[in-house]
C-alpha cells in the first residue's frame, strides 16, 4: 500500500516537465563599497536583477551570502561594515543584523554540525560559530588565521582554511585544534575546495597568481587546474557538473569551466558586476503533493548535507528519498533520527525527497552538489 502510495506521487512528478526543469538562480555578491549589493542571475546566465537595493542594510563589499530557507531568510556578510546582515529571502528587504563582527566577516558555510561557520578578515580572529538564528556559540578555531577568505571540511571533518596574507592553506582537526600548515607557497589564496571528481584532492583559487591549483591529499602541489583566470574568487558547482568561478581585474565576469577545467565560456558578465567574490546557487522552490508543505522540509536545497527542519518533519513518519528516474534510494525514518542527512554518497544531479504520513503527503526537489 505504502509503496503504490509512493509510486502514484512520483509520476505526478515524471508527467510535469515544469518539475522535472533544473531550475535554479544564481546569486553573486557584487561591488566594494556603499554601492554593493547580490546580484541575481537565471540558469542560463540571463541578468535578473539586483536581490536588495544596493547598499541597503549597511552592506559593504558583500563577502558571501547563506540562504535559510526554514525561517525565510538570507544572511549577508558585509567586510567593510563588520556585521552579518539579515534579509527576507525573496523579496531581499533588510530584516536586521544576523551578527556584529567587527573585524570583517567574509566566508560563511554550514559545516557539518548544522552551524554556521564565519571567518573573519583582520586581525588574528579565530573562526566563529552560530547557530542559523544568530545565536553566537564560540570561536572554533585554537588559533585565528589572519585574511581567512576560504573554507571547507575533508570526508573525516576535518577543517581548511585559507589564509589571503599568509598564502596558505592551514588544516584543524573537527574539535578545532591546529594541525599545522597544509599548502605554502601560494600566492593570495581565496576558495578552498575539495574537488568532487578526484577524491582527495583540493582545489585552490590563486588570486594574485591568476590561476587555480590543484593539491593532492597530502597538501603536495599536482598541477594547474585552470592555468589562467584573472582574479579567481567565488565558486560554485551546477547541477550539470561544471563549475562556476568568479573572474576580477578590468572585466568582471563569471566563468564557467567543465569538471577537469577545460573552458565552457562566460556565464555572466556585465550589469554592473564587480568585485565577483561569492557565487551561491539557490533552487527554485518546489512542492507539490496532496497536502501541500509551506516550507522547506530540507535545507539547503542544493548541497551533499542537508539540514531536517523539525518543525516541518515533525508532521511525517519517513522521508524517501527518489533519483530522477523514479528509483526509490533510501527511507529516512524521522523517529529519534540525526537532524542532519547526508548525502555525499551519492552521485551529483536531481532528487526528490517524499515525506509520507497517514492521509499526508509532500514532495520537495533537490540538488547534490558538492564543493
Amino acid at each position: 500500500m505504502k509503496t503504490s502510495k509512493l509510486l502514484s506521487i512520483f509520476c505526478l512528478l515524471l508527467i510535469s516537465p515544469l518539475l522535472l526543469a533544473q531550475d535554479y538562480l544564481v546569486y553573486v555578491t557584487s561591488g566594494s563599497g556603499a554601492a554593493s549589493t547580490v546580484k541575481t542571475f537565471a540558469s542560463d546566465g540571463t541578468f535578473t536583477g539586483d536581490f536588495f537595493v544596493p547598499g541597503t542594510g549597511g552592506s559593504n563589499w558583500p563577502q558571501d551570502i547563506i540562504f535559510l530557507e526554514n525561517i525565510d531568510k538570507a544572511i549577508v556578510s558585509g567586510l567593510n561594515n563588520g556585521a552579518i546582515g539579515s534579509y527576507e529571502k525573496n523579496t531581499g528587504d533588510y530584516i536586521e543584523d544576523f551578527a556584529s563582527i567587527p573585524l570583517g566577516p567574509t566566508r560563511m558555510k554550514i559545516g557539518p554540525d548544522g552551524l554556521i561557520y564565519v571567518l573573519q578578515w583582520n586581525g588574528n580572529g579565530k573562526v566563529l560559530r552560530y547557530q542559523t538564528d544568530g545565536t553566537f556559540i564560540d570561536e572554533f578555531t585554537s588559533i585565528g588565521i589572519n585574511g581567512a577568505i576560504g573554507l571547507d571540511w575533508d570526508n573525516t571533518g576535518n577543517l581548511y582554511i585559507s589564509s589571503y596574507t599568509a598564502n596558505t592553506i592551514r588544516k584543524f582537526d573537527s574539535s578545532g585544534n591546529d594541525l599545522g600548515v597544509y599548502i605554502t607557497g601560494l600566492q593570495g589564496p581565496t576558495n578552498c575546495w575539495f574537488d568532487p571528481v578526484v577524491n582527495g584532492d583540493m582545489l585552490v583559487s590563486n588570486w594574485n597568481g591568476n590561476n587555480i591549483k590543484r593539491y593532492d591529499s597530502s597538501g603536495n602541489f599536482v598541477s594547474d587546474f585552470v592555468a589562467s583566470i584573472t582574479q579567481p574568487e567565488g565558486v560554485v558547482y551546477l547541477p550539470n557538473g561544471n563549475l562556476l568561478v568568479g573572474s576580477g581585474g578590468a572585466v568582471d565576469d563569471i566563468l564557467e569551466f567543465q569538471a577537469d577545467g577545460t573552458m565552457v565560456g562566460v556565464f555572466a558578465s556585465g550589469n554592473s558586476l564587480a568585485n565577483p567574490n561569492a557565487i551561491v546557487l539557490r533552487d527554485v522552490p518546489l512542492s507539490v503533493s496532496e497536502n501541500q508543505v509551506n516550507t522547506f522540509f530540507v535545507t539547503p536545497t542544493i548541497g551533499d548535507l542537508f539540514n531536517l527542519n523539525t518543525e516541518v518533519t515533525s508532521n511525517y513518519k519517513t522521508l524517501e528519498i527518489f533519483d530522477v528516474h523514479g528509483k526509490h534510494l533510501e527511507t529516512i525514518v524521522l523517529t529519534n533520527v540525526n537532524n542532519i542527512w547526508d548525502a555525499s554518497r551519492y552521485n551529483e544531479g536531481l532528487y526528490f525527497i517524499v515525506a509520507l504520513d497517514n492521509g499526508k503527503s509532500a514532495v520537495q526537489k533537490i540538488i547534490i552538489s558538492k564543493r
